[in-house]
Order: C-alpha cells, then structure tokens, then sequence
C-alpha cells in the first residue's frame, strides 16, 4: 500500500470515528470500518484502535476538555511528537495506545455530555 493510500484510509477511518462512531463502540466501530473499506490485510487492529483513540481524543481537544499540553504530559511526549500522532504523520505506539485509551474511558461522560444535553 503506498504512502497516499495509507493516509488517505487513515483520514477516512478518522473522519468515521469522529462522526458515527462516537454512537459506536470501539468493537462495532471497527467492524464497520472493515467492511467499509475492506482493509483487513492493510491496517492491523491496533492501528485501527490507534486511529480511533487519537480521533477521539481529538474531540476531547476540540470540546476543551483536554488541552495539546495535558496531552503531551499524560503520554510523555513532545509537543512535536503530539502533533505528528494528531496530524497523521505517526501511529501511536503501544504504551501511547493504551494511555489514549484510558484517556478517553476517563473522559467519556464528558464527551458525550454535549449530545444529550441537545
């Protein structure tokens, strides 16, 4: 898969997860991305929860609940590391992975607050 293939499923995966799938578990989420897109060979799941956990947290930027500093405390990393993982130049690894994921349990109820305060 070329370098443009790859960023071109990453934004679309991104976009998916940041509009249906905040309606969605993680687990749904990545069942209807496959289907979709039919990437099974192409993205291994871990890439796949890499991509949603960073569109989500993300959301969590976008909503002020979480700033690009506090980011980058939590993970341990750069500000430039932060934003190749928010930009698409890079995937999460493992250990960034899991705390991204932990981020967004930690803050769910704040981000779905605004959808049924409608």
């Amino acid at each position: 898969m070329t370098i443009e293939d790859q960023d071109f499923i990453m934004r679309q995966v991104k976009l998916m997860a940041k509009g249906i799938g905040v309606f969605m578990s993680l687990t749904s989420l990545k069942e209807l991305l496959k289907l979709e897109f039919s990437f099974d060979d192409e993205l291994t799941d871990q890439e796949i929860d890499g991509i949603i956990y960073l569109a989500r947290t993300e959301e969590l930027i976008d909503k002020n609940i979480l700033s690009k500093k506090e980011l980058e405390e939590a993970l341990g990393v750069t500000s430039e590391r932060v934003d190749q993982l928010l930009n698409n130049e890079a995937s999460p690894n493992g250990k960034e992975r899991d705390i991204l994921e932990q981020l967004i349990e930690d803050n769910q109820y704040w981000m779905n607050q605004d959808e049924t305060d409608l």
